[in-house]
């Protein structure tokens, strides 16, 4: 059964949509998203066999945001917010693109809440002489459409994606040692045709952290679970299915 929720986080509410029972998997999605979007229908697949918990990051989607504190720092810390909130200590996190960012950046800090880390299509540092082309490049149609409870009107995507490509240059700024600390089992994950993220910032994620391994879908662009959906869900359960075979 579908649980639907609202944590006060400060400056804002987080929308959190739960379901399943068992290790619990904490999803966040991408900038622009929505987690239902992102990861509805993974979530569903996994619910059987996990506790799956999939939010709304600030601004997003249901997600209320007030204030100037906004991007991977706030992110991160609205997620450990709901991660207390449902009474969890530790979890499976699984990021995607900022989403992801926000995970890494959240680790390096306090590397505890983490049973195992997946992204995709994430970074450990971000470029600003690409801010530009960011914010005027071309963008999915999908996320152009899709509609968000919080949003402005139908150009709201574009203040999103200027916000979070400004954030990015700015606080996506992991070293060599901040990624050390980040010692669970982590998946990498990323497509061979990403043109936002190029896979050479997902090699230099696989190489810089201690206990990750890199999988690369071919023939997939940014989102890797949209793509490559059946392909990235085999990946992840296959992952999941290893690194948790003490924890139930």
């Amino acid at each position: 059964m579908l649980h639907a929720l609202s944590v006060a986080v400060p400056g804002g509410r987080i929308a959190v949509h739960e379901r399943g029972s068992g290790v619990p998997v904490v999803f966040l999605h991408g900038g622009t998203g929505t987690g239902a979007f992102d990861w509805g229908e993974i979530a569903e697949r996994l619910a059987p066999r996990f506790r799956t918990v999939v939010l709304d990051l600030r601004g997003h989607g249901r997600s209320s945001h007030e204030g100037e504190d906004f991007g991977v720092v706030r992110f991160g810390l609205d997620t450990l917010h709901v991660l207390r909130a449902l009474g969890l200590e530790r979890a499976v996190l699984v990021g995607f693109s900022v989403g992801g960012n926000t995970l890494l950046a959240l680790l390096a800090r306090d590397p505890r809440p983490a049973l195992a880390l997946v992204t995709i299509g994430a970074s450990a540092r971000g470029d600003p002489a690409r801010v530009q082309e960011i914010m005027t490049g071309p963008w999915p149609d999908y996320l152009k459409e899709l509609e968000h409870a919080v949003g402005s009107g139908p150009e709201y995507w574009r203040e999103l994606r200027g916000l979070l490509a400004h954030d990015w240059a700015r606080n996506v700024v992991l070293a060599d040692e901040d990624l050390r600390r980040i010692t669970c089992p982590v998946l990498v994950c990323h497509g061979d045709r990403d043109r936002i993220q190029p896979l050479g910032y997902a090699e230099h994620l696989a190489a810089g952290l201690p206990d990750a391994e890199l999988f690369v879908a071919e023939g997939a662009g940014h989102a890797v679970q949209l793509d490559e959906p059946e392909l990235f869900a085999e990946t992840l359960e296959r992952f999941l299915a290893r690194v948790l075979s003490g924890s139930r």
